[in-house]
């Protein structure tokens, strides 16, 4: 067809595009469900590499040839392997009676990118020989550890990754050897709820969207809205339909029904929050603009996950907290938002989206359509903007760092693509609060 226009379509990126440090993380990933089983195996893979070489000195050259180095140096390694064994796992015994008896001491409220210190207190076992002491958070999931001793105990400091409410807190604590050939952990879990807030955002001024105050006028070219209860006197252009002829019948005075003036204040902005992945950014501007009205005073709010808009701010945040575990919907509850509000409003409609392609795109794009004026977009982005473009091998090697935030790589294409429907796009970085501009956008195209 003539004049049509094809719209580009969301591709999953390659692999290789994730680099080694991607990849690996992948690997990792899928030995999660492996570690749970190895978790209660007391020697470790190293352990069994060198138990397997041990074995062979012993039982195969050694005793062959009579070589008596060989054959002394592989009873020692099985002799050193079952003697960490043994070690670790009569540590793992005492470390889980004492851990058992505590509290989660992890704080019900959290934010993210935030490190916080627990009141959680780990045994050291110093005083066991050859052992050494790890825990890590496995709910909430992502979340950074560091282990810093003092005395007899270890001190917690966690850092979580991304916003989200979890009902338990479950650790992990292993108990290693120095030399890597024992291992075992064991899993503890508190019922206890866990919070984790967006982190602060950072905002210029000019980010005060547009009509948020709610002046009170209408758009001068738009339709009227309301019922037809109010009189005035007819003037030259007036339907004859809107006449009421009874009263120009009475007293020959020509008058016209017109919509009735609002008494009730409508709400002066309506915002929905996308759910996806690499959406925490957008999450700490979806907080800024709540918690400093800059959707004004009467707002209607609704994140993905959520069965409705809320016109308080409390509960607009904790939508935004809960859409954690709904990110698979990218945008699917952009329809309920669309049925449970009243069309004439949605000319004021935010869209808090995340600065990375995906099928949210298409939904925006096409609810677009039907909107009596195009949606603001607002964007937002990690990283460093001032990065100097790295090699091939450099980036192939280590991709997800500041200077190339995936956000940052992916915001050209996308801001281009939304452009060209006609949506107000606004585009944040998270670590400054600047709006970024033209220029600045098209410069990022160069970490490609």
């Amino acid at each position: 067809m003539a004049g049509a226009t094809t719209t580009p379509r969301h591709r999953a990126p390659s692999p290789f595009r994730r680099g080694v440090a991607g990849l690996w993380r992948d690997v990792r990933e899928s030995w999660r469900p492996v570690e749970r089983v190895w978790d209660y195996v007391p020697i470790s893979v190293m352990g069994v590499v060198v138990t397997a070489l041990g074995a062979w000195a012993v039982w195969g050259v050694g005793e062959d040839s009579a070589d008596f180095v060989i054959y002394a140096a592989g009873a020692c390694a099985l002799a050193l392997v079952a003697v960490s064994i043994v070690t670790v796992g009569a540590a793992a015994f005492v470390l889980f009676l004492q851990v058992r008896k505590r509290p989660s001491g992890v704080p019900e409220t959290l934010m993210a990118g935030v490190e916080a210190t627990t009141s959680f207190r780990c045994p050291t076992l110093r005083f066991w020989p050859l052992v050494q002491v790890a825990t890590r958070m496995v709910e909430p999931p992502g979340v950074s550890v560091v282990l810093e001793p003092d005395g007899a105990e270890l001190v917690e400091r966690v850092t979580p990754a991304e916003r989200g409410r979890w009902e338990h807190v479950v650790r992990r604590v292993a108990v290693t050897d120095i030399f890597g050939f024992a291992s075992l952990a064991f899993r503890r879990r508190w019922d206890q709820p866990v919070r984790v807030i967006p982190a602060v955002g950072r905002a210029d001024t000019e980010l005060a969207v547009r009509r948020a105050t709610s002046d009170g006028f209408s758009h001068p070219s738009g339709k009227p809205i309301g019922e037809l209860v109010e009189m005035r006197r007819y003037t030259y252009g007036d339907p004859l339909r809107h006449v009421i002829w009874k009263t120009f019948a009475r007293d020959r005075n020509l008058m016209v029904r017109e919509p009735e003036k609002a008494i009730a204040p409508k709400p002066a902005m309506v915002a929905f929050f996308v759910a996806a992945p690499l959406d925490d950014p957008s999450a700490s501007t979806a907080r800024l603009f709540l918690e400093n009205d800059l959707l004004g005073a009467d707002f209607m709010f609704m994140a993905e996950g959520a069965t409705g808009p809320t016109a308080n701010r409390g509960e607009a945040l904790e939508q935004v907290i809960r859409s954690s575990a709904h990110r698979a919907s990218q945008a699917d509850g952009l329809g309920a938002l669309f049925h449970a509000v009243d069309r004439a409003r949605l000319d004021n409609l935010v869209i808090f989206a995340p600065a990375s392609d995906g099928p949210w795109v298409d939904k925006v794009l096409t609810l677009t359509r039907r909107l009596p004026m195009p949606p603001m977009v607002v964007l937002t982005v990690d990283g460093a903007l001032d990065a100097a473009r790295r090699s091939w091998l450099s980036r192939f090697l280590w991709e997800h760092d500041d200077t190339t935030n995936p956000t940052l790589l992916a915001l050209p294409a996308l801001h281009d693509r939304l452009r060209a429907a006609h949506a107000d796009v606004r585009v944040i970085h998270r670590p400054t609060g600047a709006r970024l501009h033209g220029a600045q956008i098209d410069a990022l195209r160069s970490l490609n």
